[in-house]
């Protein structure tokens, strides 16, 4: 029998950390050629079959250690497709709002965890008349660069690759039998043996963090700084529901990529000073434009290049000012692209690995315990929010890519949120497309397609600015 997987720390972190409103799991979107014929529910089933054994996230389900007392273990099982790949026809009445509902309430949903933790759907009659395949996975699983190897074994980069893959017989996919219950106990008596000395090397390593921390922040100015909790108050900060809105959008990247030559700034320089001037004229309009700025939360990756493929988490996460209280286009750029350095800095500083070493020496049961008190305390309202919001800035694959053949015209994500944070932003490229997806609670966000539809006059506003 095949040894089952335990979760690493920071996997686990996002099994624990889940509440009944607050669902850690990702949406991906891919939006496929009208031109091409529709792909059949039979075909994406034959499709996914024929690569079960490259898919490993999806042939992944979980086991629970009895209390918690231990992360929880991966077996590989055979996923019942017909459940896990369903067909979604969208109403003729304006598709392109029924689109975002249905991403929407898609994201609302929790994944069932005594099944693989995924779905895949495919909508048809989109407003191009085309279909689109929306990926739902849960965060314990994979990370938003991990899910690109979800894309790269999904997708071709030829349009008659899959066509010469039907030529070859499908390779058998074997399944792992669930550990005992003598077995999962003997294995968290041992890890909880040894836990005193993760306990010691993690404190080391976090005081060593701490000082590499203090060494970095004397050479930056303390303006320059962001920091969590640190962040100025704003009406949609609170608990939320179990409800979503989401807004999709695009930007040309060659006029991102314009803006960052002429502001010698980078492209994720230029998206995060885009999305502070998106919100600064939204707050605005809501009159609730803050004097300090913003502070983000920015996810990043901490894969090597062995690890590109792998499947878990491999990131940690950035804090930055996202500067809504700058009025000239210009300096608003300027000071993202300072304090982006600050936090990148303070970032290394910290360490890649501190992350994951502090989830793996927090059980379960110690995660999932404070965060279910305070969800049903509602106190989200009551303190300053962790971070205004998450951004994240994917880049997305560099060739062209094929679903059975059909060319992907677009592709969007969209992240979690949680009490506290509401919003939460993803920028994936594509091809010569920027795909935004805005995700949001609607009990304190309503307007969440007025914030997204201010994004291009952000960009034109810095296009104009550097004249290009």
């Amino acid at each position: 029998m095949a040894v089952a997987v335990q979760l690493r720390g920071l996997d686990a972190a996002f099994l624990a950390l889940e509440s009944p409103t607050g669902h850690l799991q990702a949406v991906g979107v891919a939006t496929l050629d009208p031109d091409a014929p529709l792909i059949t529910r039979d075909e994406l089933m034959d499709l996914v079959d024929r690569r079960l054994h490259r898919l490993d996230l999806l042939r992944r389900r979980l086991v629970t250690v009895p209390g918690g007392i231990d992360r929880p273990y991966w077996i590989q099982v055979r996923p019942d497709l017909h459940r896990h790949v369903q067909v979604h026809t969208l109403p003729e009445d304006d598709p392109e709002a029924a689109f975002e509902r249905f991403c929407a309430d898609l994201a609302g949903r929790p994944l069932d965890r005594n099944a693989p933790l995924w779905e895949f759907w495919l909508v048809d009659g989109l407003a191009s008349g085309g279909q689109a395949l929306v990926l739902k996975v849960h965060h314990s699983l994979c990370d938003g660069v991990g899910s690109l190897a979800l894309v790269a074994q999904l997708f071709d980069e030829g349009p008659d690759d899959h066509a010469a893959s039907l030529h070859e017989p499908p390779t058998p996919v074997s399944e792992e039998t669930p550990p005992t219950l003598p077995w999962l106990l003997t294995r968290a008596a041992c890890n909880l043996a040894r836990l005193p000395i993760d306990i010691a090397t993690t404190v080391v390593e976090v005081v060593q963090s701490a000082l590499r921390v203090r060494v970095t922040v004397d050479g930056f100015d303390a303006s320059d700084l962001a920091a969590p909790l640190a962040t100025p108050y704003l009406s949609f900060h609170g608990p939320i529901s179990g409800r979503r809105v989401v807004a999709l959008r695009e930007l040309p990247l060659d006029r991102v990529k314009a803006v960052a030559r002429a502001s010698g700034t980078s492209v994720n320089d230029v998206v995060l000073a885009v999305l502070a001037g998106t919100l600064r004229a939204w707050l605005d309009a809501n009159d609730e434009l803050p004097d300090r700025p913003l502070v983000a939360a920015v996810p990043v990756s901490t894969r090597s290049p062995e690890e590109l493929f792998e499947p878990g988490n491999h990131l940690s996460a950035c804090f930055v000012h996202l500067p809504t209280n700058r009025e000239d286009p210009r300096e608003r750029l300027a000071v993202t692209a300072a304090v982006a350095a600050s936090g990148k800095a303070i970032h290394a500083a910290v360490g890649p690995a501190t992350l994951e070493h502090l989830t793996s020496v927090t059980f379960p049961l110690v995660l999932s315990v404070p965060t279910s008190l305070y969800q049903r305390s509602g106190a989200a309202d009551r303190h300053p929010a962790p971070v205004n919001l998450v951004v994240s800035n994917v880049a997305g694959p560099p060739v062209e890519l094929y679903l059975a053949g059909r060319k992907a015209t677009a592709f969007y994500a969209l992240g979690p949120i949680f009490d506290g944070v509401s919003l939460n932003v993803t920028a994936i490229s594509y091809g010569n497309t920027f795909g935004f997806g805005y995700i949001a609670c609607p009990d304190l966000i309503d307007d969440v397609d007025a914030l997204a539809d201010g994004q291009a006059a952000a960009l034109d506003e810095l296009a104009t600015a550097y004249d290009v």
